[in-house]
């Protein structure tokens, strides 16, 4: 079902910005301490690990793939690293599947990623359901599948990847991929900004301590739709006598975790009488609210700042320039 949002109705929206902690560069790098490599056993597949009285368990599978047999098909712009567990449990007691593991995906030497967790019903069944609503009892088995979503980069990247697993208590390690270790390079034609405030053209790849960013477009239009509308979406129309002038900007995350939209970017235009700021999640199909869409290490996302201002704004030769600020610095853009 279409979800239809006023404009109106929304323009009262929390924009917070908060810096983060930075780290000094060298030769337009930053200086990371790479973490301490874990020491713990390494786990291979077909191996069977027995904890008495806890549980037996084999790692059966290790895969990169876009489209898991057993889950969605991934966002552009990622991939799945897959893992999959058979686990029987040994204890007297029920536990939740979700209890079974923790942990986190590294990548080279440096990026973390977490995971999503399924667990087939059966032994055989194709059918899936989220770990939390499943309950395992003393003897059951189970096949558990945990999903890291990682950049598409690093398919064929070369670098290292490593997955860092507690299994009831115990720290183990699964070497997906031996490589290269420390922080992956920027884009080639990216280039550092050396002002606190310049103006930004269309298409202008700006690097920062911990992002690299550009204005991927700005236009007027009487209804702001996401780019890949499916079947539910929700929109913005301009108010009666109003147009929208969408200004949306790619962000890509380089920091070592995961972020959110809303601790990025804010924006203002003088002239507008209100405004809303979004983000697009789910492969660009929908809009939600900046708070919500996380943007992974290495991973971009697309936010927007929709400013309504008179009709004949958007037509007149009266010049119209947004502010903005990223990771603490400030940027200016004509949009005419």
């Amino acid at each position: 079902m279409k979800r239809y949002l006023s404009l109106a109705a929304i323009f009262i929206l929390l924009i917070s910005f908060a810096g983060c902690a930075k780290s000094p560069a060298a030769e337009g790098e930053p200086e990371i301490q790479l973490p301490e490599e874990s020491t713990a056993p390494i786990l291979t597949v077909g191996e069977t690990v027995t904890i008495d009285g806890v549980c037996e368990f084999q790692v059966n599978q290790v895969e990169i793939t876009d489209n898991p047999e057993n889950y969605y098909e991934a966002r552009d712009g990622e991939t799945y690293v897959e893992l999959g567990i058979t686990y029987q449990h040994l204890a007297d007691s029920t536990i939740s599947a979700d209890n079974i593991m923790k942990g986190k995906l590294i990548y080279s030497g440096l990026y973390e990623y977490g995971f999503d967790d399924i667990v087939k019903e059966e032994e055989g069944l194709t059918s899936w359901d989220l770990a939390y609503r499943v309950k395992i009892g003393q003897s059951d088995t189970r096949q558990v599948y945990y999903f890291f979503a990682v950049p598409k980069e690093l398919q064929d990247s070369g670098r290292k990847v490593e997955l860092n697993i507690n299994i009831r208590g115990n720290d183990y390690r699964v070497i997906v991929r031996d490589g290269d270790k420390g922080v992956v390079p920027g884009r080639e034609d990216s280039r550092a900004s050396g002002k606190d405030s310049r103006d930004i053209a269309d298409g202008e790849i700006v690097v920062t301590e911990d992002a690299e960013f550009c204005v991927e477009y700005s236009e007027f239009t009487k209804d702001v739709l996401p780019q890949n509308s499916g079947l539910g979406y929700n929109h913005y129309p301009a108010e009666d006598g109003k147009i929208l002038l969408d200004f949306c900007i790619a962000y890509t995350n380089r920091r070592p975790q995961k972020t959110t939209a809303s601790k990025l970017v804010s924006a203002k235009l003088k002239q507008a009488e209100a405004h809303v700021y979004t983000a697009e999640d789910n492969n660009r199909s929908m809009f939600d609210s900046p708070s919500l869409v996380n943007i992974l290490p290495l991973c971009t996302k697309y936010v927007h700042w929709i400013f309504q201002i008179p009709e004949e704004m958007a037509t007149n030769d009266e010049e119209l320039t947004i502010s903005f600020k990223v990771d603490g610095k400030n940027y200016t853009y004509s949009v005419k």
